[in-house]
């Protein structure tokens, strides 16, 4: 009887174990009573969040993205004498070494290094088209999405995820740089994400 007993609790662990690795290893709705289901992974819903936009766009209704670890920050280039980008309400892109309100920027996450940008007064996001001309547009794209890197020197790097190899850049005197004709060892495509202070 005893030998009956520990057997069955050895089965019990066994069918326990096997069902916490396949809950671990399938997609599991949320829907589901799935224990390991009810611990949220992010990586996974950010990618049904960038999934439902691509969907949207394909059916022509394409929603601004959910701003997800959305936080407003500066800017600054340390080029030149240091310059903040800014985008302006009729969609020009440059930077201005004292912030103003249209320097304050929206950064949020759309997946795991890759974020998209927003002025928050303009209203308009930051895209880099196919000549790696920067502007501000009103309907986001995925020419809005940029990779953010964290380079050796502690700045970040911002290049286009449609067009690899484009950086966002600003010049020696604040000027906006098209992005295919720089790199990410050059001071112009340095930047520091400093908190909104205006």
């Amino acid at each position: 009887m005893l030998q009956f007993a520990v057997l069955n609790a050895a089965l019990f662990g066994l069918v326990l174990s096997l069902t916490t690795c396949v809950c671990e290893l399938t997609p599991v709705p949320v829907t589901q009573p799935c224990v390991t289901a009810l611990a949220e992974d992010h990586g996974s819903l950010l990618r049904g969040l960038w999934m439902q936009h691509i969907r949207d766009r394909l059916r022509g209704n394409a929603p601004p993205p959910v701003r997800v670890y959305s936080k407003q920050k500066l800017l600054y280039c340390r080029v030149g004498i240091g310059f903040h980008i800014q985008i302006v309400q009729d969609g020009s892109v440059g930077g201005v070494h004292t912030p103003t309100e249209d320097s304050v920027m929206k950064v949020f996450a759309m997946q795991q290094g890759v974020v998209g940008i927003k002025g928050v007064k303009s209203g308009l996001y930051l895209c880099m088209d196919e000549e790696g001309i920067t502007r501000g547009v009103e309907q986001f794209s995925d020419a809005c999405l940029f990779k953010e890197n964290l380079e050796a020197n502690h700045y970040t790097t911002y290049s286009s995820l449609s067009h690899p190899g484009f950086y966002l850049a600003l010049s020696n005197r604040g000027e906006l740089k098209r992005g295919n004709v720089v790199s990410r060892n050059q001071a112009c495509t340095h930047f520091l994400p400093r908190d909104d202070e205006l």
